[in-house]
């Protein structure tokens, strides 16, 4: 498992899932448990750090104006959410969160979680082995990646040269100077 299987798994269960998150998530545990114990842990350490790297100021401003608000646990779903669009929809938004806007998602759609994504990991590590015990995936342990594997991971990102801006849930022009498209088409 390395960054690129990580991204294809995504998209390939993204697109036979017909753009249905619930779909799209039974796919992409069922290709997942396909592979060795260790490349599916392999893929939970992939995801923690796409995870990670999204935990950006900006981001959690696009996440709240497209969920009417959103408290840290709805962040790290609205990070599940993003990370299951796709590598490209990924990056684009960590160079800029506005660029979620061109996803042409309808306004009328108030589902911009997947706190399913989250647990994918786990249940296609229990389908392998054949077990409901969560308990046997957390005694396995995270894979711990190489140091060039972090490294090539991390070097795909581009971050937007202030995707660390400050801003004020309630103070709606800081929120439209952050994310301005989003903010016209969700709030």
């Amino acid at each position: 498992m390395n960054k690129n299987e990580f991204w294809e798994l995504i998209q390939n269960s993204f697109e036979e899932g017909e753009w249905e998150t619930d779909k799209q998530m039974e796919i992409l545990i069922d290709k997942l448990s396909a592979y060795s114990e260790e490349e599916i842990l392999k893929f939970a350490s992939i995801y923690r750090i796409y995870d990670k790297e999204a935990y950006k100021s900006k981001l959690w401003a696009a996440a709240y104006v497209m969920n009417g608000g959103c408290s840290d646990d709805c962040f790290d779903y609205f990070k599940g959410w993003l990370i299951s669009r796709g590598e490209e929809p990924y990056l684009n938004a960590l160079k800029n969160p506005d660029s979620i806007v061109d996803l042409d998602i309808s306004p009328d759609c108030d589902y911009f979680e997947n706190e399913a994504m989250l647990s994918v990991p786990l249940h296609a590590f229990n389908k392998n082995i054949g077990t409901d015990d969560i308990n046997v995936y957390f005694a396995a342990g995270a894979y711990e990646l190489d140091e060039a594997e972090i490294k090539s991971i991390i070097d795909t990102i581009e971050f937007g040269e202030d995707i660390d801006a400050e801003w004020d849930e309630d103070d709606d022009e800081s929120l439209r100077s952050i994310v301005p498209r989003l903010y016209d088409k969700y709030w």
